[in-house]
């Protein structure tokens, strides 16, 4: 019986600098703020302010006001697809997934951002299985015109664990989850084992292991459990 290897995508596979004076890791959200400018930047660091202080009821809320911002500010198709083709994968990844243990492990992808930056990593890393938050559409212009969001973060990642073990006839204790940011404190305390990749502190305090280099992500599926 295979095992479900539950994986992060922004900040877990793909990783940058974050903007500054953001406390939430690298996204292509903030990345798409600053190619749009100053502007942008200040009113995506200000939903990051909404959310903290618990301004915004569900993640659907806070997505929605963000993509008003790319609205606003005439995200096109050609920005968009370069923020998601240019963000680079963490150090290590590609070799993990070249030597990863098909047979025994399954891989899936569950984001709180961008279908699109989630299919370049199925495509790179052989993943048949992802679900990612947003994904956007754009007109024959090539300027956004509209979108496509799933609750798939926070909360709502256990939703889709829930979905993938069921569909595949596995048990709740069958799946390992690999994830980088407080949004994953909620998936990593459900996990059967979890493994923070360069955490945030709340996602390190309950992880079951805390990885620097994502290559020791290998050792640890050999034997998951501590003694």
């Amino acid at each position: 019986m295979s095992t479900l290897l539950v994986l992060d995508v922004e900040g877990t596979l793909f990783r940058s600098a974050p903007l500054d004076g953001s406390l939430i890791p690298f996204s292509v959200w903030q990345e798409l703020a600053r190619r749009l400018g100053k502007t942008a930047i200040a009113e995506e660091l200000e939903t990051h302010k909404r959310w903290d202080s618990g301004g915004y009821s569900n993640y659907l809320e806070w997505m929605e006001d963000t993509i008003t911002i790319h609205l606003k500010h005439g995200l096109r198709r050609p920005v968009f697809e370069d923020v998601v083709s240019s963000a680079p994968y963490c150090p290590g990844v590609l070799d993990v997934f070249t030597r990863l243990d098909r047979g025994r492990f399954r891989p899936v992808l569950i984001s709180g951002g961008f279908k699109e930056l989630a299919a370049r990593a199925q495509m790179d890393l052989r993943i048949s299985h992802a679900f990612a938050a947003c994904e956007y559409f754009f007109d024959e212009g090539g300027t956004l015109k509209h979108y496509n969001l799933i609750p798939c973060d926070f909360e709502g990642k256990l939703d889709f664990v829930r979905l993938m073990l069921r569909e595949l006839g596995l048990g709740m204790s069958d799946w390992v989850f690999v994830g980088d940011g407080p949004n994953d404190v909620g998936l990593a305390q459900s996990a059967p084992v979890s493994i923070g990749y360069l955490a945030d502190p709340k996602l390190r305090q309950v992880a079951t292991y805390a990885i620097e280099d994502f290559r020791e992500l290998l050792s640890l599926l050999d034997a998951p459990r501590k003694t």
